[in-house]
């Protein structure tokens, strides 16, 4: 306290010589360079009307390495002072604050900006006043950089024409405002504050999926600051965290709890995701959320040690554990992974009569794959969320490259379904695998295949899935991994079971030229999800990117295809060798080909993608839908208005069969006769707005269907994600 109070004390007398009234401020300095801070009056629009409020902006740019202050310095420093010279009869409101950055300078914790930061202002203007009007502002400061602090001040202003008309926003300066909005702090209703043993514990809800929290007081003698805070969650209600504070030795304990709490992407990052005004008093009632030691050693000590205990997640883990194993069970019956599946099972039932170990070796090695896949799937997506990249599950079908090689790789399969080549006597013996008598692949087949159905399975979120996956991203790593495990095992289940019970087999249909006739079918499926996985693409990019990837393809059909004529074990070895030349040289073309088809773009302008491109508000003239919109959203409920939400995505194949649901003509009518506004969320490609929307209701992936209906502060319906016409309209009988 007694150095806080001295390092204020010093940077004000350092400014008490100067004058208010003077023009722009300079201090005399040891060296030539140029002061680090250049100050200006900023306006939102070109023009004022008599008695229309309008903003203006206290813009400071500051040097590299320097910062200014917050309203709460913290230790040193000081805030930025304002006084204000306007026009007779001319009201300004107080001054809105960003949410600041902590900075720690010599062991002295501060609360500021760098870079640049804007300080907005409501002007009202009277009824009559004289044109033009100059508006001016005596501004002083305190900056500092890593090894100084510097006072400073200036005398800005800035002339603005009176109009009759409607202003146009000042082209210069729209940025400016816009992103210091972005960076106000929210109001927060549901917040609560507890005292307990110099601890202060502040529970707040969010549906906001983050990494750390920071809070910046508002008072200087409130909060010992230079204690960083432990965030825990609730094990008890969802979405309720706690946020525990050191209440500093001379704190007013009937003082409010007033500041800002920033919920960052990571504890280390000061990347802010939400900011939000507190302002609650303080009750001495009520138990500690968490046991904590809060003993600091030094000024810029944080917790030494605290305990949130497993236990907060054991309960929700154990659920999540079930869900994703059910969830991956059922991913065998969904419609993008039955191909792959099915040529599994067609393996299987070659090696019906086989020994028990081969066939157990062959569902260990095709578990394997799943598992290593899901593994590495879970890898990078919670890595890039990590780094703070809105991504969900699924994030790899928005990419255009990894789309065209899923195609590409399940076109080949295709064709070796069709006999053009076959996979187990060539390519498993060129990677040195040892082929089993009587079976159809080897090992590393079986593992691949594996690899294969789970690529294939991410856009398919059915029952229990989403919810597993949500719940499992906003977890850390370990448990995180432990639920995608489950999903993985869910997956391999059956096969691990057949590979365990070998004797299972027999309730299969025994091997026979029915076979032949099975794998055609197959064939003709894959090649469905060939057709599927084309219009993703095409959806994504082009019509010449989609061009370009169907010569891709031509090129490969014709590598396998010399493959399967010349480069059997049954070939001489030269005719052998020149086929695999020819058979690599075409697949490199084609994956040229492909590469290019997948960096081609632009936009297909389907239906989907016109309601994309349309401005908020309007409907596509076909389907009466209209583009996502947050600020259309907080319109339509200010009004009253029902809304419905579909997150969907082109990948997504239970989307696509809910859609022909959400198409039939009596829910349409539904929706028309009750007044619901109908919007679509497009996930198809990476959209950072609609992931965040997705996490803030517990999702990870699409699809997701919200249905908000009158009253403006009811929370949305959450519908099914497996809909029919039936389900959606009992939902639309609820929504006023």
């Amino acid at each position: 306290m007694l150095k806080r109070m001295t390092l204020s004390i010093l940077l004000l007398m350092s400014l008490g010589s100067y004058s208010w009234a003077q023009a722009p401020f300079h201090i005399d300095r040891e060296d030539s360079s140029p002061d680090p801070v250049q100050a200006e009056i900023i306006v939102e629009q070109e023009s004022i009307q008599p008695n229309h409020p309008f903003w203006v902006g206290i813009h400071l740019k500051l040097a590299d390495d320097w910062h200014a202050y917050w309203k709460n310095p913290g230790d040193s420093g000081m805030a930025p002072l304002v006084q204000w010279n306007l026009p007779d009869d001319f009201e300004v409101g107080p001054l809105q604050w960003p949410t600041p950055k902590k900075y720690i300078l010599n062991s002295a914790v501060g609360f500021g900006y760098e870079n640049e930061v804007v300080l907005l202002a409501e002007v009202t203007p009277p009824v009559t006043a004289k044109d033009p009007v100059e508006l001016s502002a005596n501004i002083k400061w305190v900056v500092c950089d890593n090894s100084s602090c510097l006072p400073g001040g200036a005398t800005v202003t800035k002339t603005i024409p009176i109009t009759s008309a409607t202003p146009k926003p000042e082209a210069s300066s729209q940025s400016y405002f816009t992103n210091t909005r972005k960076n106000l702090p929210r109001p927060l209703s549901e917040a609560q504050a507890e005292k307990k043993e110099g601890l202060i514990t502040l529970q707040f809800e969010t549906t906001t999926v983050f990494g750390g929290a920071q809070f910046y007081p508002e008072d200087l003698d409130k909060i010992d600051y230079t204690v960083d805070p432990v965030l825990a969650k609730s094990s008890e209600r969802p979405n309720t965290y706690h946020l525990i504070l050191k209440e500093a030795e001379d704190s007013n304990p009937d003082a409010p709890l007033k500041g800002v709490l920033a919920l960052l992407a990571n504890e280390n990052s000061g990347d802010v995701l939400e900011a939000y005004e507190i302002d609650v008093a303080v009750t001495g009632k009520g138990s500690q959320t968490v046991a904590i030691n809060l003993e600091g050693e030094s000024a810029t000590s944080s917790v030494d040690a605290y305990t949130t205990g497993n236990h907060d997640f054991q309960g929700g883990i154990a659920l999540a554990l079930v869900l994703a194993f059910a969830g991956g069970l059922i991913l065998n019956l969904m419609p993008c992974v039955l191909p792959v599946i099915s040529f599994k099972i067609l393996s299987f039932i070659k090696m019906a009569g086989k020994s028990r170990s081969l066939i157990l070796k062959h569902g260990v090695a095709f578990s394997i794959g799943v598992l290593l896949s899901f593994w590495a799937l879970a890898g990078v997506l919670l890595t890039l969320q990590a780094y703070g990249q809105a991504v969900g599950w699924g994030f790899q079908l928005q990419e255009p490259l990894f789309v065209a090689i899923l195609a590409a790789i399940i076109f080949v399969f295709a064709l070796s379904l069709f006999s053009v080549f076959e996979i187990g006597t060539g390519l498993a013996s060129m990677a040195g695998q040892a082929q089993t008598s009587g079976a159809s692949e080897g090992v590393a087949a079986s593992f691949f295949s594996g690899i294969l159905a789970t690529a294939v399975a991410t856009p398919c979120t059915g029952p229990f899935l989403g919810t597993a996956v949500g719940f499992a991203v906003t977890l850390p790593t370990l448990q995180a991994m432990l639920i995608f495990t489950s999903l993985g095992l869910g997956m391999a289940s059956p096969y691990l079971l057949l590979g365990a019970f070998p004797g299972l087999l027999r309730f299969m249909p025994k091997p026979g030229n029915w076979m032949i006739t099975f794998k055609e079918i197959m064939g003709f499926i894959m090649l469905a999800t060939v057709l599927w996985l084309i219009w993703v693409f095409g959806a994504q990019t082009d019509a010449l990117a989609v061009f370009f990837l169907l010569a891709g393809f031509f090129f490969l059909a014709i590598g396998c295809w010399i493959f399967g004529k010349w480069g059997t074990p049954i070939k001489k070895k030269m005719v052998r060798s020149f086929s695999y030349a020819f058979t690599l040289s075409f697949f490199v073309v084609g994956s040229l080909i492909l590469y290019k088809a997948a960096s081609t773009s632009s936009f297909y302008m389907d239906d989907q993608n016109l309601i994309a491109m349309a401005t908020p508000g309007e409907r596509s003239a076909r389907s009466g839908w209209e583009p996502f919109s947050l600020e259309r959203i907080a319109e339509l409920r200010e009004q009253g208005v029902p809304i419905f939400i579909d997150f969907t995505a082109k990948w997504c194949l239970i989307c696509q069969t809910n859609h022909l649901v959400l198409g039939a003509q009596e829910v349409t009518n539904k929706f028309e006769e009750l007044g619901v506004v109908r919007m679509k969320a497009d996930w198809t490609k990476s959209n950072p707005i609609i992931t965040e929307e997705l996490r803030k209701f517990g999702r990870n992936s699409v699809p997701l269907y919200l249905l908000y209906g009158s009253d403006p502060k009811a929370a949305p319906e959450m519908l099914p994600q497996v809909l029919t016409p039936e389900v959606v309209l009992e939902y639309l009988e609820k929504v006023n």
